[in-house]
């Protein structure tokens, strides 16, 4: 890789691959929470995931103009893929340096993540978790810091009160690596409690629900690191692999040592640092304890620990980083292709009616208007019906009455005004769904693949 600007061509194949990817098979795990997204960018955008204040809606935002939702769902796919297969890149850049291997080191990063990672836990990361992107852009801010001029720092200020806005626990891996590797960290850290203090007061103020925030008993630290840590196992799926790389990184390990050289080993150890200290101080988190542990909370951590071993696999070759760049990034590509089939829309949108859209034609012929129940029965069915919908080019919509449905009940919710709901057949959750937002509901036919009420605000 020869180029003067080694960015315009690492984004140009991340962008292609991501596309790639969307158009291939990465949209068959989607569900629920990937999916309303799609509804909040085309019918009632707020400034965070509708029913919290974590998760910054800026990808909706942009997709806005986008309004079939088919479309709708593969531009925000696109958007954050890319933005997550960026963010080891941007991690390795600001760790590294310009003139470091970080290139290399980013490919190889996604490259152990394609090897390793099952299919869902790939999609999880790359579509449905805000993760990848609020780095991205928090590490971009990092690395636009370094340049001197109050125009880049006013830069830099924007793109960390946008990566806070997107996931204000970001901050916290964003505040280690900048202590242990930023030139100027005083000033960058004063940027990022500014950014952090804005994230804080947008969530208090524009989110209509709010997370807990509290940390959990000092005398349950050690649980929540350790169910943390062993929750984090879920996200391999070829453990012979992933022994193969550690015993690889254990070599490469040896091998630096024999050479000597902090300059060598220093960016792996303030990568694994940061992990470390984002796990520890994720494993404190009420919220995370309330969610029972699970593994996507480990995603920022694991990213880390991996840039770490990508580092060190690339530091014996640290002559030839133009070279392990080229080599690196064609592997990638070869992978990518080779996981994700060859991109069909047509096949895309066969999988999401397959997947969806079983309740979709006896909702449309009764004429309902809404759907309510379970959360991850009702959102795939108001996107698919809504997708049936713009298929035919008809102007009307079709909402969801479930958990997280608050932000756009206003849509249809008008106190006296009948409305029909659908919800799946036999689905028990509909009486206290309806009960928590208000509406009264009565029974009004039962269809094999749907019920029928009557609902009143």
């Amino acid at each position: 890789m020869t180029s003067r600007h080694p960015w315009a061509i690492v984004s140009i194949v991340i962008a292609a691959l991501a596309l790639w990817m969307g158009l291939g098979t990465l949209h068959d795990h989607g569900h629920a929470d990937a999916l309303l997204p799609v509804l909040i960018s085309t019918q009632r955008w707020t400034p965070f995931y509708w029913g919290q204040d974590r998760f910054g809606m800026l990808v909706p935002l942009l997709a806005m103009p986008i309004r079939h939702p088919l479309a709708n769902l593969l531009a925000q796919g696109w958007l954050m893929t890319a933005a997550a297969l960026l963010a080891p890149f941007a991690v390795a850049r600001f760790l590294t340096g310009r003139s470091g291997q970080w290139a290399a080191i980013g490919a190889g990063t996604n490259l152990l993540f394609l090897l390793i990672t099952p299919a869902v836990v790939q999609f999880d990361w790359l579509v449905a978790q805000p993760y990848g992107l609020s780095i991205s852009v928090g590490f971009a801010a990092l690395i636009v810091a370094e340049r001197r001029g109050r125009l880049w720092a006013i830069v830099a200020g924007v793109l960390l009160a946008v990566a806070c806005w997107i996931n204000i626990g970001v901050v916290v891996m964003l505040g280690i690596a900048t202590v242990l590797q930023a030139s100027r960290p005083l000033r960058l850290l004063a940027l990022e409690a500014a950014a952090a203090a804005f994230a804080f007061a947008l969530a208090r103020y524009a989110a209509t629900a709010h997370t807990a925030t509290a940390t959990i008993a000092p005398a349950q630290w050690i649980n929540g690191w350790t169910r943390l840590f062993e929750n984090s196992s879920a996200v391999i799926a070829s453990p012979a692999l992933a022994a193969l790389v550690a015993l690889a990184t254990a070599v490469a390990i040896g091998r630096l040592w024999e050479r000597g050289g902090w300059m060598l080993w220093r960016p792996a150890t303030i990568a694994l640092a940061v992990a470390i200290g984002t796990w520890l101080v994720t494993g404190t988190s009420l919220w995370v304890g309330m969610n029972g542990y699970v593994f996507r909370y480990m995603y920022p951590a694991l990213m880390l620990a991996a840039v770490a071993v990508g580092i060190v696999l690339a530091a014996p070759f640290a002559g030839q980083a133009q070279a392990l760049a080229v080599v690196t990034l064609t592997a990638l590509t070869a992978v990518t292709c080779s996981r994700y089939g060859t991109p069909s829309i047509a096949r895309v949108a066969r999988g999401i009616d397959d997947r969806f859209g079983v309740l979709t034609p006896a909702v449309l012929r009764s004429g309902a208007t809404v759907i309510a129940g379970d959360y991850w029965r009702v959102w795939p069915a108001v996107f698919h019906a809504n997708l049936t919908l713009a298929r035919s080019r008809a102007h009307a919509r079709i909402f969801g009455l479930a958990y997280r449905s608050e932000d756009s009940d206003v849509l249809w919710k008008v106190a006296g005004r009948r409305v029909l709901i659908a919800t799946p057949a036999g689905d028990a959750a509909v009486g206290a769904i309806a009960d928590e937002h208000g509406i009264a509901v009565t029974p009004l036919e039962h269809l094999p693949t749907i019920d029928l009420y009557s609902g009143v605000p």
